[in-house]
């Protein structure tokens, strides 16, 4: 779809059925498209064969008479203390004229107001503090909270002290329905549990994805390829960005010393962007049921990965290993990198005013993969219920109202508009996403680890200097990380007698 075609479909669609399934001028949103236009537009004048009308057929199937007596919806949500720019998901104060924002705000606008209900301010905390405050709650039998949404990995470890319940026990939660994302939901549960889950109402599942960023002067300068027709043919591989990498580096400032005032093929730190490798190369970790845990990390493709890019990162000669994924960032913000790993959202924050950039998904281990895949980012949220919530109708009538809107309005107007319209440079980003997008894991390897499993292998390993090869670093876990899943499990199986 060209970005005109798209521009005119979802604006269209999105601002002017928001507005109409609101029912409230006041509360719609104005961005980008002119009022008047919007105002015009009604569901009637939608073509049956708009790529939306599937998605805005769907329907959560509430009792129409729910009623809630105007009680409280209270969240505790993520501060971004880790660094993260966070986009909001679940409170927006007002409209602003951004369409994001607004879809939010008219999204929790008419759950008030079908159910009666207040959807209060966030409570904005760190990890640590929301760990905290949630246990004490609970401790004390306190009803503070509805739900919690907050970094996944932190969840994953404060579930483990028994504090949420398990979701399949809310009452009206359907999660086949199209805005909890399948990928994630039979992977978190476990023997009829599922402590943590997602769904569309969390536009940070979306911002938090990662992706590859590749600088377009940089690749015309030096005749690569099209990029975008190697990940079409399936050939966009490990090996493949090495070898378009490895003739980029440019001693830019003549000083003899490879440094950050240089041109590099790649360019990344030692963190989340490097632990993403062993999903993007479906390395398995775990193997995970009411059975039992298998540890089954200390397999070849796992020991092969760490030695390839081993190899890659410190013996090509291409790759600029930054402090601090910031750092890589403002370096390919001054065209100085062919390659950077970071998440979709940040073309609307960090590559806001880059311009010739595309973007495309990380590399297959080789061609026999059958997939691109790929991870979010540990600060993406999960949600959970405190064990002491008990507006337990309530919490399961607002989940799936504001599910079923996000899906419809919200979604769009961030992935179709904000996006593919603001944040794409170029019309094969917009199929690059799509691809991106059909890739994304979440699994119970990466959310239950609490820094205690094998998730992060590759972030341990590849630290500069780092003496410690594969062989002795699972010798001498292995022991640790079984006895972490088996607590794991433990708590799922507790549970489902519960």
């Amino acid at each position: 779809m060209k970005k005109s075609q798209l521009t005119a479909a979802a604006l269209l669609t999105v601002l002017a059925l928001n507005a109409a399934a609101c029912g409230d001028t006041e509360t719609a949103p104005q961005d980008t498209a002119s009022v008047q236009t919007t105002q015009a537009v009604t569901e009637e004048a939608i073509d049956p064969n708009d790529p939306y009308a599937a998605r805005l057929a769907v329907s959560a199937n509430l009792p129409e008479d729910l009623d809630f007596g105007g009680a409280s919806f209270r969240t505790i949500v993520n501060d971004a203390s880790d660094g993260n720019v966070m986009p909001k998901d679940i409170y927006m104060e007002s409209t602003n004229g951004d369409i994001v924002d607004d879809t939010i705000f008219a999204r929790n606008a008419y759950v008030e107001d079908h159910l009666n209900v207040i959807i209060e301010p966030s409570e904005v905390r760190s990890p640590a503090d929301t760990a905290s405050m949630v246990k004490k709650a609970v401790s004390a039998s306190d009803d503070a909270y509805d739900i919690v949404l907050q970094h996944m990995i932190q969840m994953g470890g404060n579930a483990l002290s028994g504090i949420f319940l398990n979701w399949y026990d809310i009452p009206y939660m359907d999660f086949s329905h199209e805005w909890y994302p399948q990928y994630s939901i039979k992977d978190l549960t476990i023997d009829g549990v599922m402590f943590l889950t997602m769904s569309d109402i969390m536009i940070s599942s979306i911002h938090n994805t990662y992706c590859m960023y590749y600088n377009k002067d940089i690749a015309a300068s030096n005749d690569i390829e099209d990029i975008y027709e190697v990940v079409r043919e399936g050939k966009w591989t490990l090996d493949k960005l090495k070898e378009l990498s490895k003739p980029i580096y440019r001693d830019i400032n003549g000083d003899g010393t490879r440094d950050a005032d240089d041109q590099y093929g790649y360019a990344t730190s030692i963190g989340s962007n490097v632990v993403t490798f062993f999903w993007a190369f479906n390395v398995p970790l775990i193997e995970a049921s009411r059975d039992g845990i298998k540890l089954v990390a200390n397999n070849s493709k796992a020991v092969e990965t760490v030695s390839r890019l081993n190899d890659f990162f410190y013996n090509s000669g291409s790759v600029y290993i930054a402090a601090a994924y910031t750092d890589f960032i403002q370096q390919f913000n001054e065209g100085k990198v062919l390659f950077i790993p970071r998440c979709i959202g940040e073309t609307l924050t960090f590559f806001r005013e880059t311009e010739n950039y595309g973007i495309i998904p990380f590399p297959k281990f080789d061609e026999n993969q059958e997939a691109y895949y790929t991870m979010l980012d540990g600060c993406s949220p999960t949600i959970g219920v405190p064990k002491t919530a008990n507006q337990k109708e309530l919490i399961g009538a607002v989940m799936e109202m504001m599910g079923e809107y996000s899906y419809k309005y919200l979604f769009p107007a961030y992935y179709d508009v904000a996006l593919k319209v603001k944040g794409t440079r170029d019309e094969n980003s917009i199929e690059m996403l799509d691809l991106i997008m059909a890739g994304r894991v979440v699994d119970f390897t990466f959310v239950y680890d609490n820094f205690k499993g094998f998730s992060f292998t590759l972030q341990d390993l590849l630290k500069p200097n780092s003496k410690q090869d594969f062989a002795s670093y699972y010798a001498k876990k292995e022991k640790s990380v079984q006895k972490h899943y088996d607590a794991v499990l433990d708590a799922f199986l507790e549970a489902a007698e519960d």
